[in-house]
């Protein structure tokens, strides 16, 4: 039973468990100004996409036949083989570079449309962003006011549970490229290459190394219920399993969240997060009454 965990300052961690909601986010309203909306990047080169597609393309055409879709000039080059035309490497060249080149060039003519479709696609699509640990020092301090807020811990074990469609972000150095010179050489090759849902793990599930100290797993369920900036989902009861609170919350704070969770989550666990004293660390501890 994985927990996932909610970093809140104290004002949002009321509100939360009053409400018994969590506010799902467009990526306009993230920290982050590339999450989701990143500028695709196109890194291709010309003249290496035509030598490494000539070279699958004849491969292709006299080799082992890959396990893969193809598309229309796929279908071709098997024509060619299916009727016993077995070209040579230059007749194969010949006949095939001309294509290669025109198809090349009408690729990159519809790239940058293709990418701006592919980021208004997710402009307006909802995720909720937690954590796979509750003791992170950055994300105290950023998320948690100063270690005076919360961390709200959720379990993924109950009955139709959105927790478990947590994913855990993938931390890159460098921006996802939608075409470089391996997709298009199989693109010219004759197979299929774009692979939609690879796309949409790129979007929604890669974000820069800058920000992987947040270890964050999210949920993606698309556009979500209404067109809104943000929507603000009931949550299960049932499904929040611990609430800790932070090394610097005040006794009243602690003392009005713990009535609150009392009256309305009776089985969360209380905790309160500990600064160590022989390390720059804190540790999880019981909540003692």
């Amino acid at each position: 039973m994985p927990n996932r965990f909610k970093y809140v300052t104290p004002e949002t961690g009321r509100a939360i468990l009053e409400n018994g909601t969590l506010r799902w986010s467009t990526p306009p309203m993230l920290n982050d100004p590339f999450d989701m909306q990143f500028a695709f990047q196109s890194r291709v080169d010309r003249d290496a996409v035509i030598a490494i597609a000539l070279e699958k393309g004849w491969q292709h055409h006299s080799g082992e036949l890959l396990d893969r879709p193809i598309n229309l000039l796929g279908q071709v080059i098997r024509d060619f083989r299916g009727r016993g035309l077995n070209l040579s490497r230059e007749e194969f060249v010949r006949e095939f570079e001309g294509p290669i080149l025109a198809s090349l060039d009408k690729m990159k003519a519809t790239m940058e449309g293709f990418c701006a479709m592919v980021r208004a696609h997710f402009e307006n699509d909802k995720i909720l962003c937690l954590s796979d640990e509750p003791d992170i020092l950055l994300m105290w301090a950023y998320y948690a006011s100063n270690h005076t807020g919360l961390v709200l811990s959720f379990r993924d074990d109950t009955h139709d549970n959105p927790f478990a469609m947590a994913r855990p972000v993938r931390y890159v150095d460098q921006v996802p490229s939608l075409f470089d010179d391996e997709l298009l050489s199989d693109m010219l090759s004759g197979y299929e290459a774009l692979d939609h849902r690879s796309i949409m793990e790129d979007v929604v599930w890669t974000k820069s190394n800058h920000w992987a100290h947040e270890r964050e797993w999210r949920i993606y369920t698309g556009a979500g219920r209404t067109s809104a900036s943000f929507e603000d989902v009931p949550f299960g009861a049932e499904e929040l399993s611990g609430v800790i609170f932070g090394a610097r919350v005040t006794e009243d704070y602690k003392k009005e969240i713990c009535e609150l969770i009392g009256g309305k989550f009776p089985d969360a666990l209380l905790s309160h997060a500990k600064l160590r004293t022989d390390a720059y660390a804190l540790t999880i501890e019981p909540l003692s009454h």
